[in-house]
Protein backbone atom coordinates (compact mmCIF):
# COMPACT_ATOMS: atom_id res chain seq x y z
CA UNK A 1 0.00 0.00 0.00
CA UNK A 2 1.32 3.53 -1.27
CA UNK A 3 1.04 6.62 0.33
CA UNK A 4 -3.05 7.58 -0.09
CA UNK A 5 -3.36 11.46 -1.33
CA UNK A 6 -6.65 11.71 -1.05
CA UNK A 7 -8.21 13.81 -4.10
CA UNK A 8 -5.73 16.14 -4.60
CA UNK A 9 -4.63 16.41 -0.51
CA UNK A 10 -0.65 17.17 -0.83
CA UNK A 11 1.93 15.26 0.61
CA UNK A 12 2.21 18.55 3.14
CA UNK A 13 -1.40 18.82 4.44
CA UNK A 14 -1.19 15.26 5.43
CA UNK A 15 2.16 15.19 7.44
CA UNK A 16 0.70 18.42 8.88
CA UNK A 17 -2.28 16.61 10.08
CA UNK A 18 -0.71 13.69 11.50
CA UNK A 19 1.41 16.02 13.53
CA UNK A 20 -1.67 15.80 16.07
CA UNK A 21 -0.17 12.12 16.65
CA UNK A 22 3.29 12.91 18.95
CA UNK A 23 5.79 11.14 18.07
CA UNK A 24 7.39 11.64 21.23
CA UNK A 25 8.27 7.99 23.07
CA UNK A 26 7.60 6.08 26.57
CA UNK A 27 8.86 3.28 28.65
CA UNK A 28 5.28 1.20 28.50
CA UNK A 29 5.64 0.55 32.01
CA UNK A 30 5.36 4.18 32.58
CA UNK A 31 1.99 4.76 30.56
CA UNK A 32 -1.08 5.14 32.97
CA UNK A 33 -4.97 6.43 31.75
CA UNK A 34 -4.68 10.01 31.38
CA UNK A 35 -1.39 10.66 30.23
CA UNK A 36 -0.61 12.08 26.47
CA UNK A 37 -0.68 9.43 24.09
CA UNK A 38 2.71 8.58 22.97
CA UNK A 39 4.94 5.91 21.28
CA UNK A 40 6.27 2.75 22.79
CA UNK A 41 10.52 3.12 22.76
CA UNK A 42 11.92 2.04 19.18
CA UNK A 43 8.64 2.17 17.56
CA UNK A 44 8.88 4.69 14.43
CA UNK A 45 5.71 5.31 12.03
CA UNK A 46 5.98 4.24 8.54
CA UNK A 47 4.45 7.48 6.80
CA UNK A 48 5.39 6.27 3.30
CA UNK A 49 2.27 3.99 4.15
CA UNK A 50 0.19 5.94 5.74
CA UNK A 51 -3.40 6.94 4.94
CA UNK A 52 -6.03 10.07 5.24
CA UNK A 53 -9.27 10.89 4.36
CA UNK A 54 -11.05 13.68 5.28
CA UNK A 55 -14.34 13.53 2.74
CA UNK A 56 -13.68 16.64 1.46
CA UNK A 57 -14.81 15.50 -2.08
CA UNK A 58 -17.48 12.50 -1.09
CA UNK A 59 -16.86 9.03 -0.44
CA UNK A 60 -13.95 7.39 -2.69
CA UNK A 61 -14.95 4.11 -4.57
CA UNK A 62 -11.22 3.45 -4.73
CA UNK A 63 -10.51 3.29 -1.04
CA UNK A 64 -13.96 2.31 1.00
CA UNK A 65 -16.51 0.11 0.41
CA UNK A 66 -20.09 0.90 1.60
CA UNK A 67 -21.58 -1.47 4.11
CA UNK A 68 -24.76 -3.29 3.13
CA UNK A 69 -25.63 -6.05 5.45
CA UNK A 70 -26.25 -7.02 9.30
CA UNK A 71 -25.06 -8.83 12.14
CA UNK A 72 -26.17 -9.63 15.84
CA UNK A 73 -29.87 -9.43 14.85
CA UNK A 74 -33.18 -7.48 15.28
CA UNK A 75 -31.87 -4.83 13.25
CA UNK A 76 -32.06 -3.70 9.72
CA UNK A 77 -28.44 -3.57 8.85
CA UNK A 78 -26.24 -1.06 7.35
CA UNK A 79 -27.14 0.32 4.24
CA UNK A 80 -25.82 2.65 1.79
CA UNK A 81 -28.67 4.89 1.68
CA UNK A 82 -27.37 5.98 5.12
CA UNK A 83 -24.02 6.98 4.06
CA UNK A 84 -23.71 10.95 2.76
CA UNK A 85 -21.01 13.34 2.48
CA UNK A 86 -21.35 17.56 3.11
CA UNK A 87 -20.57 20.78 1.21
CA UNK A 88 -18.22 21.32 4.10
CA UNK A 89 -16.40 18.02 3.40
CA UNK A 90 -17.57 15.69 6.62
CA UNK A 91 -18.93 11.82 6.13
CA UNK A 92 -22.45 11.82 7.57
CA UNK A 93 -23.77 8.40 8.79
CA UNK A 94 -27.63 8.36 9.22
CA UNK A 95 -29.27 6.25 11.74
CA UNK A 96 -32.87 5.44 11.84
CA UNK A 97 -34.31 4.53 15.80
CA UNK A 98 -37.46 2.84 16.87
CA UNK A 99 -39.76 5.56 15.65
CA UNK A 100 -38.76 6.14 12.16
CA UNK A 101 -41.85 5.85 10.15
CA UNK A 102 -41.03 7.54 7.04
CA UNK A 103 -41.10 4.13 4.67
CA UNK A 104 -38.53 5.16 2.08
CA UNK A 105 -35.47 3.13 2.83
CA UNK A 106 -35.63 -0.45 3.56
CA UNK A 107 -33.65 -2.37 6.02
CA UNK A 108 -31.53 -5.40 5.28
CA UNK A 109 -31.57 -7.51 8.19
CA UNK A 110 -34.15 -9.09 10.31
CA UNK A 111 -36.13 -5.62 9.91
CA UNK A 112 -37.32 -4.03 6.95
CA UNK A 113 -38.98 -0.94 7.28
CA UNK A 114 -36.55 1.25 7.60
CA UNK A 115 -36.28 1.41 11.33
CA UNK A 116 -32.65 0.28 13.66
CA UNK A 117 -31.34 0.52 10.07
CA UNK A 118 -27.23 2.51 10.28
CA UNK A 119 -24.54 2.97 8.21
CA UNK A 120 -20.77 1.68 7.72
CA UNK A 121 -17.75 2.53 5.06
CA UNK A 122 -15.23 -0.46 5.00
CA UNK A 123 -11.71 0.12 3.99
CA UNK A 124 -10.76 -1.36 0.73
CA UNK A 125 -7.24 -2.14 1.65
CA UNK A 126 -5.81 -4.29 4.34
CA UNK A 127 -4.51 -2.81 8.09
CA UNK A 128 -1.87 -4.26 10.86
CA UNK A 129 -0.12 -2.95 13.59
CA UNK A 130 -0.14 1.14 13.94
CA UNK A 131 -1.77 4.20 14.87
CA UNK A 132 -5.64 5.15 14.15
CA UNK A 133 -7.72 7.74 14.84
CA UNK A 134 -10.67 9.48 13.57
CA UNK A 135 -12.10 13.05 14.68
CA UNK A 136 -16.06 12.65 14.91
CA UNK A 137 -19.02 13.49 16.56
CA UNK A 138 -20.83 10.98 17.73
CA UNK A 139 -24.71 9.78 17.50
CA UNK A 140 -25.37 11.57 20.82
CA UNK A 141 -28.15 9.09 21.39
CA UNK A 142 -28.91 6.11 23.21
CA UNK A 143 -29.26 2.91 21.32
CA UNK A 144 -27.18 3.18 18.26
CA UNK A 145 -23.56 2.48 18.49
CA UNK A 146 -20.88 4.97 16.65
CA UNK A 147 -17.86 2.99 16.32
CA UNK A 148 -14.23 2.58 14.73
CA UNK A 149 -13.12 -0.88 14.53
CA UNK A 150 -10.82 -3.17 12.88
CA UNK A 151 -12.07 -6.65 11.71
CA UNK A 152 -10.66 -9.88 10.37
CA UNK A 153 -12.79 -12.98 10.38
CA UNK A 154 -11.15 -16.41 9.69
CA UNK A 155 -13.94 -19.02 9.68
CA UNK A 156 -11.43 -22.05 9.20
CA UNK A 157 -9.71 -21.21 12.60
CA UNK A 158 -12.89 -19.34 14.03
CA UNK A 159 -10.47 -16.63 14.84
CA UNK A 160 -12.22 -12.81 15.37
CA UNK A 161 -9.37 -10.60 15.82
CA UNK A 162 -10.74 -7.03 16.44
CA UNK A 163 -10.23 -3.78 17.97
CA UNK A 164 -12.94 -1.39 18.99
CA UNK A 165 -13.89 2.09 20.32
CA UNK A 166 -17.46 1.80 20.52
CA UNK A 167 -19.93 5.08 22.26
CA UNK A 168 -22.30 5.22 24.28
CA UNK A 169 -20.30 3.36 27.25
CA UNK A 170 -21.48 2.29 30.33
CA UNK A 171 -22.80 -1.08 29.76
CA UNK A 172 -19.84 -2.54 31.98
CA UNK A 173 -21.77 -0.81 35.14
CA UNK A 174 -25.21 -1.19 33.61
CA UNK A 175 -25.35 3.00 33.32
CA UNK A 176 -25.55 3.65 29.42
CA UNK A 177 -23.54 7.03 29.08
CA UNK A 178 -22.22 9.17 26.26
CA UNK A 179 -19.31 10.02 29.89
CA UNK A 180 -18.07 6.66 28.77
CA UNK A 181 -16.09 5.06 26.10
CA UNK A 182 -15.86 1.32 25.64
CA UNK A 183 -12.47 -0.18 24.11
CA UNK A 184 -12.34 -4.13 23.62
CA UNK A 185 -9.91 -6.05 21.66
CA UNK A 186 -10.75 -9.59 20.91
CA UNK A 187 -8.33 -12.90 19.40
CA UNK A 188 -11.99 -14.74 19.55
CA UNK A 189 -15.34 -13.98 20.81
CA UNK A 190 -14.27 -15.81 23.85
CA UNK A 191 -10.84 -14.35 24.73
CA UNK A 192 -11.65 -10.57 24.71
CA UNK A 193 -10.53 -7.50 27.16
CA UNK A 194 -13.22 -5.19 27.07
CA UNK A 195 -12.57 -1.59 29.49
CA UNK A 196 -15.27 0.98 29.85
CA UNK A 197 -14.12 3.96 30.93
CA UNK A 198 -15.26 6.87 32.70
CA UNK A 199 -13.89 10.18 31.07
CA UNK A 200 -13.42 11.65 34.34
CA UNK A 201 -10.84 9.22 34.86
CA UNK A 202 -8.90 10.14 31.78
CA UNK A 203 -9.66 14.03 32.51
CA UNK A 204 -9.61 14.68 36.16
CA UNK A 205 -13.22 15.53 35.51
CA UNK A 206 -16.20 14.55 33.31
CA UNK A 207 -16.50 15.03 29.36
CA UNK A 208 -19.96 14.45 27.12
CA UNK A 209 -18.95 12.82 24.25
CA UNK A 210 -21.93 13.92 22.52
CA UNK A 211 -22.11 17.24 23.23
CA UNK A 212 -21.76 18.13 19.53
CA UNK A 213 -18.56 19.08 19.67
CA UNK A 214 -15.56 17.62 17.92
CA UNK A 215 -13.58 14.45 19.82
CA UNK A 216 -10.74 12.39 18.33
CA UNK A 217 -10.56 8.71 18.87
CA UNK A 218 -8.02 6.23 18.70
CA UNK A 219 -5.63 3.27 19.33
CA UNK A 220 -2.05 2.15 19.12
CA UNK A 221 -2.24 -1.59 18.08
CA UNK A 222 1.28 -3.27 18.68
CA UNK A 223 2.18 -6.76 18.14
CA UNK A 224 6.13 -6.50 19.58
CA UNK A 225 5.38 -6.40 22.66
CA UNK A 226 1.47 -7.42 22.30
CA UNK A 227 -0.06 -3.85 23.31
CA UNK A 228 -3.47 -1.56 22.55
CA UNK A 229 -3.30 1.72 24.24
CA UNK A 230 -6.85 3.65 23.30
CA UNK A 231 -6.96 7.50 23.73
CA UNK A 232 -9.51 9.74 23.83
CA UNK A 233 -8.79 14.09 22.73
CA UNK A 234 -4.91 13.11 23.21
CA UNK A 235 -4.86 11.39 25.90
CA UNK A 236 -5.15 7.73 26.98
CA UNK A 237 -8.21 6.14 27.96
CA UNK A 238 -7.27 2.21 28.26
CA UNK A 239 -4.01 -0.26 27.65
CA UNK A 240 -4.27 -3.58 27.08
CA UNK A 241 -1.60 -6.27 26.97
CA UNK A 242 -3.80 -9.19 26.42
CA UNK A 243 -5.73 -10.60 23.25
CA UNK A 244 -3.89 -8.87 20.85
CA UNK A 245 -5.06 -9.47 17.39
CA UNK A 246 -1.61 -10.30 14.79
CA UNK A 247 -4.02 -10.37 11.49
CA UNK A 248 -4.21 -8.18 8.72
CA UNK A 249 -8.07 -6.52 8.81
CA UNK A 250 -9.78 -3.88 7.46
CA UNK A 251 -11.11 -0.72 8.81
CA UNK A 252 -14.47 0.08 9.97
CA UNK A 253 -16.23 3.35 10.61
CA UNK A 254 -20.29 2.92 11.28
CA UNK A 255 -22.96 3.45 13.76
CA UNK A 256 -25.08 0.47 13.72
CA UNK A 257 -28.22 -0.90 16.38
CA UNK A 258 -27.04 -3.62 18.27
CA UNK A 259 -29.54 -6.36 19.83
CA UNK A 260 -29.27 -5.87 23.08
CA UNK A 261 -30.75 -2.98 25.03
CA UNK A 262 -28.25 -3.48 27.71
CA UNK A 263 -25.29 -3.15 25.67
CA UNK A 264 -25.84 1.07 24.56
CA UNK A 265 -28.88 1.27 25.59
CA UNK A 266 -32.53 1.60 23.72
CA UNK A 267 -33.03 3.56 20.75
CA UNK A 268 -36.21 5.94 21.38
CA UNK A 269 -35.57 8.36 18.40
CA UNK A 270 -36.43 8.87 15.00
CA UNK A 271 -33.19 10.06 13.16
CA UNK A 272 -30.01 11.19 14.07
CA UNK A 273 -26.27 11.23 12.78
CA UNK A 274 -22.95 10.75 13.45
CA UNK A 275 -20.55 12.79 11.72
CA UNK A 276 -16.41 12.40 10.44
CA UNK A 277 -14.24 14.74 9.67
CA UNK A 278 -11.40 13.02 9.01
CA UNK A 279 -9.97 9.19 9.41
CA UNK A 280 -5.98 8.42 9.39
CA UNK A 281 -4.12 5.57 10.02
CA UNK A 282 0.03 4.92 9.72
CA UNK A 283 1.25 1.97 10.12
CA UNK A 284 4.22 0.71 12.10
CA UNK A 285 7.85 0.12 11.03
CA UNK A 286 9.22 -3.50 11.70
CA UNK A 287 6.24 -4.90 13.81
CA UNK A 288 5.18 -8.40 13.03
CA UNK A 289 1.52 -9.65 11.78
CA UNK A 290 0.04 -12.54 9.89
CA UNK A 291 -1.11 -11.85 6.62
CA UNK A 292 -4.63 -12.50 5.66
CA UNK A 293 -7.68 -11.07 3.67
CA UNK A 294 -10.55 -10.53 5.23
CA UNK A 295 -13.68 -11.14 3.41
CA UNK A 296 -16.58 -8.64 2.55
CA UNK A 297 -19.90 -10.32 3.45
CA UNK A 298 -22.08 -7.54 1.29
CA UNK A 299 -21.40 -4.20 0.10
CA UNK A 300 -22.69 -1.33 -2.38
CA UNK A 301 -22.80 -1.33 -5.95
CA UNK A 302 -21.08 1.82 -7.62
CA UNK A 303 -24.11 3.62 -8.39
CA UNK A 304 -25.63 3.53 -4.55
CA UNK A 305 -22.54 5.47 -3.43
CA UNK A 306 -23.68 9.05 -2.84
CA UNK A 307 -23.00 11.39 -6.15
CA UNK A 308 -24.22 14.85 -4.57
CA UNK A 309 -22.77 16.36 -0.90
CA UNK A 310 -25.47 17.66 1.09
CA UNK A 311 -25.85 20.47 3.43
CA UNK A 312 -24.92 19.69 7.00
CA UNK A 313 -28.32 18.07 8.75
CA UNK A 314 -29.30 20.27 11.90
CA UNK A 315 -31.20 17.15 14.21
CA UNK A 316 -34.63 18.12 15.61
CA UNK A 317 -34.26 15.88 18.54
CA UNK A 318 -38.13 15.44 19.29
CA UNK A 319 -39.38 12.11 17.12
CA UNK A 320 -42.20 12.46 15.02
CA UNK A 321 -43.01 16.06 15.79
CA UNK A 322 -45.04 16.93 12.44
CA UNK A 323 -47.71 14.26 13.70
CA UNK A 324 -48.21 13.35 9.86
CA UNK A 325 -46.87 9.67 9.69
CA UNK A 326 -48.37 7.62 12.16
CA UNK A 327 -51.99 7.58 15.05
CA UNK A 328 -52.13 6.47 18.20
CA UNK A 329 -51.42 3.23 18.72
CA UNK A 330 -50.85 1.43 21.56
CA UNK A 331 -50.36 4.28 24.10
CA UNK A 332 -48.00 5.75 21.37
CA UNK A 333 -47.40 8.49 18.89
CA UNK A 334 -44.56 7.39 17.15
CA UNK A 335 -42.12 8.93 19.86
CA UNK A 336 -44.79 10.31 22.23
CA UNK A 337 -46.38 8.37 25.05
CA UNK A 338 -50.11 9.21 25.35
CA UNK A 339 -52.00 8.43 28.87
CA UNK A 340 -55.16 10.12 31.22
CA UNK A 341 -55.63 11.42 34.19
CA UNK A 342 -59.24 11.28 34.40
CA UNK A 343 -61.81 9.21 36.40
CA UNK A 344 -64.19 8.96 33.92
CA UNK A 345 -64.69 6.31 31.60
CA UNK A 346 -63.09 7.65 28.32
CA UNK A 347 -60.57 5.65 25.50
CA UNK A 348 -56.93 7.37 25.31
CA UNK A 349 -57.48 7.73 22.06
CA UNK A 350 -60.29 9.93 23.09
CA UNK A 351 -58.15 12.38 25.33
CA UNK A 352 -55.02 12.20 23.09
CA UNK A 353 -54.77 11.60 19.46
CA UNK A 354 -53.60 13.04 16.07
CA UNK A 355 -56.42 15.51 13.73
CA UNK A 356 -56.19 16.37 10.48
CA UNK A 357 -56.65 20.06 9.49
CA UNK A 358 -55.72 21.67 12.94
CA UNK A 359 -52.34 21.91 12.32
CA UNK A 360 -49.75 24.43 10.89
CA UNK A 361 -51.03 24.98 7.40
CA UNK A 362 -53.84 23.06 7.82
CA UNK A 363 -51.85 19.74 8.37
CA UNK A 364 -52.20 16.57 11.47
CA UNK A 365 -51.29 17.66 14.37
CA UNK A 366 -51.66 16.22 18.27
CA UNK A 367 -54.80 16.76 20.47
CA UNK A 368 -54.77 16.37 24.17
CA UNK A 369 -58.33 17.14 25.89
CA UNK A 370 -59.83 16.63 29.59
CA UNK A 371 -56.76 16.20 31.88
CA UNK A 372 -55.17 13.88 28.90
CA UNK A 373 -51.07 14.42 28.56
CA UNK A 374 -48.75 13.04 26.26
CA UNK A 375 -45.16 13.09 26.45
CA UNK A 376 -41.87 12.16 25.42
CA UNK A 377 -38.65 11.93 26.80
CA UNK A 378 -35.30 12.61 25.22
CA UNK A 379 -32.22 10.61 26.86
CA UNK A 380 -28.45 11.41 27.15
CA UNK A 381 -29.01 15.42 28.43
CA UNK A 382 -25.53 16.82 30.17
CA UNK A 383 -25.54 19.87 32.27
CA UNK A 384 -25.23 23.25 30.72
CA UNK A 385 -27.01 21.70 27.35
CA UNK A 386 -28.60 24.44 26.02
CA UNK A 387 -31.49 24.39 23.59
CA UNK A 388 -34.58 25.92 22.04
CA UNK A 389 -38.05 23.95 22.38
CA UNK A 390 -40.69 25.25 19.83
CA UNK A 391 -44.26 24.42 18.36
CA UNK A 392 -47.13 25.70 17.42
CA UNK A 393 -49.92 25.67 19.86
CA UNK A 394 -54.09 26.95 20.07
CA UNK A 395 -56.91 25.65 22.36
CA UNK A 396 -56.15 25.99 25.92
CA UNK A 397 -53.89 23.99 27.87
CA UNK A 398 -49.75 24.15 28.77
CA UNK A 399 -46.58 22.70 27.86
CA UNK A 400 -44.02 22.11 30.19
CA UNK A 401 -40.53 21.14 29.70
CA UNK A 402 -38.73 19.17 32.74
CA UNK A 403 -35.75 18.45 33.62
CA UNK A 404 -34.58 15.01 35.06
CA UNK A 405 -31.54 13.28 36.76
CA UNK A 406 -31.24 9.53 37.32
CA UNK A 407 -34.71 8.84 38.13
CA UNK A 408 -38.17 9.65 36.99
CA UNK A 409 -39.01 11.44 40.36
CA UNK A 410 -36.09 13.42 40.38
CA UNK A 411 -37.46 16.69 38.49
CA UNK A 412 -34.67 19.05 38.45
CA UNK A 413 -36.43 22.18 36.98
CA UNK A 414 -39.04 23.15 34.63
CA UNK A 415 -40.17 25.54 32.31
CA UNK A 416 -43.65 25.96 30.87
CA UNK A 417 -45.85 28.04 28.42
CA UNK A 418 -50.10 28.52 28.77
CA UNK A 419 -51.83 28.43 25.81
CA UNK A 420 -54.76 30.11 25.44
CA UNK A 421 -55.84 31.28 21.70
CA UNK A 422 -58.29 30.71 19.23
CA UNK A 423 -55.63 31.04 16.96
CA UNK A 424 -52.40 28.87 16.02
CA UNK A 425 -49.22 30.75 17.43
CA UNK A 426 -45.65 30.19 17.50
CA UNK A 427 -44.23 29.50 20.88
CA UNK A 428 -40.18 29.28 22.36
CA UNK A 429 -38.86 28.11 25.60
CA UNK A 430 -35.06 28.55 25.77
CA UNK A 431 -33.34 26.64 28.38
CA UNK A 432 -29.93 25.44 29.80
CA UNK A 433 -30.09 21.87 31.41
CA UNK A 434 -28.82 22.48 34.76
CA UNK A 435 -26.14 20.14 37.02
CA UNK A 436 -26.98 16.59 36.90
CA UNK A 437 -29.44 16.53 33.96
CA UNK A 438 -30.15 13.32 32.34
CA UNK A 439 -33.30 13.61 30.41
CA UNK A 440 -35.67 16.14 29.06
CA UNK A 441 -39.19 15.49 29.63
CA UNK A 442 -41.64 17.32 27.49
CA UNK A 443 -45.15 17.51 28.73
CA UNK A 444 -48.39 18.46 26.80
CA UNK A 445 -50.82 18.78 29.32
CA UNK A 446 -55.03 20.07 29.57
CA UNK A 447 -57.29 20.43 31.56
CA UNK A 448 -61.09 19.49 32.25
CA UNK A 449 -63.30 20.86 29.97
CA UNK A 450 -60.45 22.16 27.75
CA UNK A 451 -58.23 21.28 24.72
CA UNK A 452 -55.05 22.13 23.28
CA UNK A 453 -53.69 20.83 19.33
CA UNK A 454 -49.85 21.50 19.04
CA UNK A 455 -47.80 21.21 16.07
CA UNK A 456 -44.36 21.20 14.49
CA UNK A 457 -42.65 20.46 17.69
CA UNK A 458 -38.76 20.80 18.08
CA UNK A 459 -35.73 21.27 20.20
CA UNK A 460 -32.20 22.07 18.55
CA UNK A 461 -29.22 22.17 20.63
CA UNK A 462 -28.31 25.98 20.52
Amino acid sequence: MSLKIIRGISFLSIILCLTSCSNNTSNSTEMKIGDDISLLENVKLDYDNAFFDDFSTGVSKENWYIGKQAWGGSNGGVIPENIKYTDDGSLVIQANGAYYDDNDIRGVGDIKDGRYTGGALISKFLVQSGRYEIKMKVLPRQGACSAFWTFAYDTENALNHEIDIELPGGTRSNTISFTNVLNTNYITEQFSNSQDVNSETINGSPSYYNDGEWHTFGFDWYTNPEKVIYYVDGKISAISNVFVPLMQSRLWVGCWFPVTSAFVGTANFETDYMYVDYVKYIPFLDQPFTKFNPAVNGYAEDYEYPSEPISSPVNNKISNGDFDNVLLKNSRIGGWNATKRITEDKEIEEVCNVIEYEGKDESKCLFVKDEGLAYQIIDSVYENFEHTLSFYGKGKGKVVLRYYGATDTEILEFKEVEVDSDNLNLYMIDGIAPKNTQRIRINVESSKGNTIYIDNVSLYQK
